[in-house]
């Protein structure tokens, strides 16, 4: 509300806002806004009855969202009775970057693809080529081992 030309009324006027000014240290609402804390909005929920759905069961749901008719999504989206989550997701699909919203459903339903190379760093593998030998004596072997370091020696008395 703008401040009067009237001086009678904006002496009035301008006293009144002196008065509800703060000054430093001045507590205008000594008790705040009361703290409504998780916890007991948790269980405010819970004596509602309502109850939180398994990863499973949210997975489900987001495939579910993603493989219904656009003319399915539009009465999804104008339906109050659905939980909200599931207006936002199919107003999403809906949406102009419906592909970008269909794709984070998938990967939150199935994971991201993960392509994981734990053995080659990147480098493709060439293969050596397999050379069999066919040991007939203890010399054979033993040229053999000198050979390859990691060739366990034969317990002794066996024979090759």
């Amino acid at each position: 509300m703008p401040i009067s030309k009237d001086p009678e009324k904006r002496k009035r006027q301008l006293a009144n806002l002196e008065k509800n000014i703060a000054r430093k240290g001045d507590v205008k609402n000594p008790k705040g806004r009361p703290r409504t804390t998780i916890r007991t909005m948790i269980h405010e929920f819970e004596k509602e009855g309502m109850i939180v759905p398994s990863a499973g069961e949210i997975s489900k749901i987001y495939v579910y969202i993603a493989s219904q008719t656009e003319d399915e999504l539009k009465k999804m989206m104008m339906d109050k009775s659905l939980p909200m989550m599931t207006r936002i997701i199919a107003k999403g699909v809906l949406n102009k970057k419906g592909l970008d919203v269909v794709e984070r459903i998938m990967d939150r339903a199935y994971g991201k693809e993960q392509r994981i190379d734990i053995t080659t760093n990147g480098k493709e593998l060439k293969p050596e080529p397999l050379t069999i030998r066919f040991i007939a004596n203890r010399e054979e072997l033993a040229k053999i081992q000198d050979e390859v370091p990691d060739v366990p020696a034969l317990g002794a008395g066996k024979e090759v």
